[in-house]
């Protein structure tokens, strides 16, 4: 299952399938990732958390720390945000069928708007951190 994931990510984002760390912008990797997770035969939708995140953009927050135990589904978390909101990939299809779907407005205001930086740290090893 883990090879699986890392196969889409590096199909979606890594030239001619070198594994290193790196930035991208507007990458297609949470969409490619996220796409993934939607098909699993587990998956539970939990695209409504969206609507609570976008809560915190017209306040004086600046930040939203998802603190949670390992396998909580952080990750899934992030690149459903990712998909949602990067200008990359249409997102329609993809989240279409979903709950988040009936929020009309906020689809319209959020969906496919934003670039998104794509940060994986996985590769990065040391002796501490």
């Amino acid at each position: 299952m883990k090879e699986n994931k890392r196969k889409r990510w590096e199909k979606a984002v890594l030239p001619e399938g070198e594994a290193k760390m790196g930035f991208y912008l507007n990458s297609r990797a949470p969409y490619v990732l996220y796409e993934g997770e939607t098909k699993s035969r587990y998956f539970v939708d939990k695209t409504l958390m969206l609507e609570k995140i976008f809560g915190f953009i017209h306040t004086k927050n600046t930040h939203v720390c998802i603190t949670r135990p390992r396998r909580f589904g952080k990750t899934v978390m992030a690149n459903m945000l990712g998909a949602f909101l990067g200008k990359r990939a249409d997102a329609k299809e993809l989240f279409d069928g979903l709950k988040i779907s009936e929020e009309k407005e906020l689809c319209q205001e959020y969906m496919g708007q934003f670039p998104v930086i794509s940060i994986s740290l996985k590769s990065v090893e040391g002796l501490s951190y």
